[in-house]
C-alpha cells in the first residue's frame, strides 16, 4: 500500500481487505519512501522461489518464474506489458497450490503492480536510456542478442540480485 492508504486505514482484516490488501498472517513490513520497492519485492520473490517445496507445478513454476521476472525488472530488463503478463502470472499461482506459500509469493508483486506500477515503469526507463535508448525485448533480449554456443551474447545479463 501505498502512504496515501496507510494514512487512512485501519490496521484490521476487513478494513484492509477493503482497500485490497490483507493482514495475512499480522506481520508488517514497514518501509521508508528511501526504499527501493522494486528491489523489496525482488528479495521477496527470490526468498519465495527458495522456501517453494516443489511439490506443486503452480508454486514451483510459478515462483521460478516471478523471481526471473523480478530479478528483471530490479534491472530494468523489460517490457511494460510485462507487467500486466506477471500480474496474470500470480493469478495463476493464487488459490491454485497445496499450501498457501504460492498465496503469499503471488500477493507482493499484485501489491507491487497495483501501488508501485510506476517504479517497475522507471526502471524499465532508466534501462532504456543507459542502453541508448534501447528497450529490452520480451523476455529481456536487446537488439544485438543471440545465442551462440549456449550462451547468451549482446544482452546485458541480470545479474544475480540475490546477494547484493
Amino acid at each position: 500500500m501505498n502512504q496515501e492508504v496507510c494514512t487512512d486505514v485501519l490496521m484490521d482484516y476487513d478494513a484492509l481487505r477493503d482497500v485490497g490488501s490483507g493482514l495475512g498472517t499480522a506481520a508488517v513490513i514497514v518501509m521508508n519512501n528511501q526504499t527501493d520497492i522494486v528491489r523489496g519485492i525482488q528479495r521477496f520473490s527470490s526468498f519465495y522461489k527458495h522456501e517453494s517445496c516443489g511439490q506443486c507445478t503452480p508454486c514451483r513454476e510459478g515462483t521460478t518464474y516471478l523471481q526471473r521476472m523480478m530479478d528483471r525488472f530490479y534491472a530494468g530488463q523489460a517490457t511494460e506489458k510485462e507487467i500486466d503478463m506477471i500480474f496474470e502470472l500470480s493469478k495463476e499461482i493464487e488459490g491454485h497450490t497445496i499450501c498457501a506459500l504460492g498465496d503469499a509469493a503471488a500477493w507482493p508483486v499484485q501489491g507491487l503492480i497495483k501501488s508501485f506500477r510506476h517504479e517497475i515503469v522507471n526502471k524499465i526507463n532508466q534501462f532504456k536510456e543507459k542502453n541508448g535508448g534501447e528497450s529490452a525485448s520480451l523476455g529481456g533480449w536487446t537488439k544485438n542478442g543471440k545465442v551462440l554456443d549456449g550462451t547468451i551474447i549482446g544482452t546485458p545479463h541480470v545479474h544475480d540480485a540475490h546477494h547484493h
